[in-house]
Order: C-alpha cells, then sequence, then structure tokens
C-alpha cells in the first residue's frame, strides 16, 4: 500500500486536470480552485523544507570548520536578517530617511515594516543585494569568454560555425564592432531574430513533447522514480 496509494492519487489528480483543461464542464472546474489552494499550501512547506536544509548543510560546514565556512556564516546571517527585515521587526523609518518625513505610520510613531516600500528589507534588497547580483554575472561574462576561447578550437565543421556564428554575435553586440563593420549589428540582429528563434523553437517543442510523455508515463504508473523505483 504504500508504493499503491500514491500511485492512486497520482493518477487520480492527474487525470482531473487534464480533464478540467480540456473536456470537463466550467461547472466543474471550480473544483480545481480548492486543489490549486492545496498545493500552494504544499509549495510552501517545500520552501520551509529548502529553508531547514540550508540551516543544516551550513551549519554543519561552521560546526567542522569545512574549506568555506566562513562563506556558511554569511550565508545563515543574510537569511536570518531578511527574514526578521521581512517578517517580524517593526523599523524606524528614521532609519531609512534620516528621520520621519512622509513615512507610514503606524503604532507609537511613524514606522516603515515588513516589505513595504523604504523598509530595511527592500534597502537591503535594492541596495546590497542587487549589486552583488550585477557584479556576479559581470564577472561571469568574463569566465564564459574565457571558457569559450578555451572551447573554440576548430576540430570540425560544426566548431567552425559555432565559433564564426560566437564571434559574430560578440562584435554585433559591443561598440566596437560597429566600428570595425556596420553591419555588425543588423547581422546579429537577423542571426538573433531568425536563426536563434528557429533553433530554440525546436528544442522548446521537443522538450514540451518530452514532458508531455514523461507527464502521461507518471498519470499512468509507468515512470516511478518518483517513488524511489526503476
Amino acid at each position: 500500500m504504500r508504493r499503491e496509494i500514491p500511485l492512486f492519487l497520482t493518477f487520480l489528480f492527474g487525470t482531473f486536470f487534464v480533464a478540467t483543461f480540456f473536456f470537463v464542464p466550467d461547472r466543474i472546474k471550480i473544483f480545481t480552485e480548492p486543489v490549486n489552494d492545496w498545493l500552494s499550501i504544499i509549495i510552501s512547506f517545500t520552501y520551509v523544507l529548502g529553508f531547514g536544509n540550508v540551516v543544516r548543510i551550513h551549519s554543519a560546514k561552521i560546526a567542522g570548520r569545512q574549506p568555506g565556512w566562513g562563506y556558511s556564516i554569511a550565508t545563515l546571517a543574510g537569511v536570518a536578517v531578511m527574514i526578521l527585515y521581512g517578517m517580524l521587526l517593526w523599523i524606524p523609518a528614521n532609519v531609512m530617511h534620516g528621520g520621519a518625513g512622509g513615512a507610514q505610520k503606524g503604532p507609537g510613531g511613524s514606522w516603515t515594516t515588513g516589505m513595504q516600500p523604504g523598509s530595511v528589507f527592500n534597502w537591503l534588497y535594492d541596495a546590497v543585494y542587487t549589486p552583488m547580483q550585477s557584479t556576479m554575472f559581470g564577472l561571469l561574462a568574463f569566465f564564459i569568454s574565457s571558457a569559450a576561447f578555451r572551447a573554440f578550437r576548430v576540430r570540425s565543421f560544426q566548431a567552425a560555425l559555432l565559433a564564426v556564428t560566437a564571434l559574430l554575435l560578440i562584435l554585433g553586440g559591443v561598440p566596437l564592432g560597429d566600428k570595425v563593420w556596420s553591419g555588425f549589428g543588423p547581422l546579429t540582429a537577423w542571426t538573433m531574430g531568425i536563426l536563434q528563434n528557429a533553433g530554440k523553437r525546436a528544442i522548446l517543442i521537443g522538450a514540451a513533447l518530452g514532458a508531455v510523455s514523461t507527464g502521461v508515463k507518471i498519470i499512468l504508473g509507468i515512470e516511478k522514480s518518483y517513488l524511489g523505483g526503476q
């Protein structure tokens, strides 16, 4: 029964949602709303489990003084600060604005709280997280360029085509390319709009067909890997 019940529930709910989307009248579709609410609750619990897993892994690294344990301290401290400022604390507005002018009114005076505009949570997100994210992606561009330079070794026609296309896109995306030849920009736009879109859509169609086939196999009980089977 430990396997039969999950298989039965998977078949029941999978078939139900497919039927309500394609065949069942609208008056029966109202039953999908409570089920969607259940799904949201289940997803919320997965976030809690994910948070617990992050705390467990990084706590073990800190306790064992494993390599990089200092980053684990920064991670846990960041998580704790964002949770506290986002959910639990009322923050005086003058922390953010240097005064109470224009702040939202709350218990005991002028306050900003939680995730509202002007709160410490939003300030940390905009002034700390967003610049760090931009820095990471800026550095990532150099790493990708370095890896591409090492990887683009022309040993076949496909590799040569990839190298030439990458070079054209790079030149078409920087001001230097336009100075060398004004046609790099339109050529890059045509490549991205026609060739790239055609290949991407073919990949997405194939991925969608694969997802549909996997979903049907799961609903029918053919695919049981989510139960720990083969």
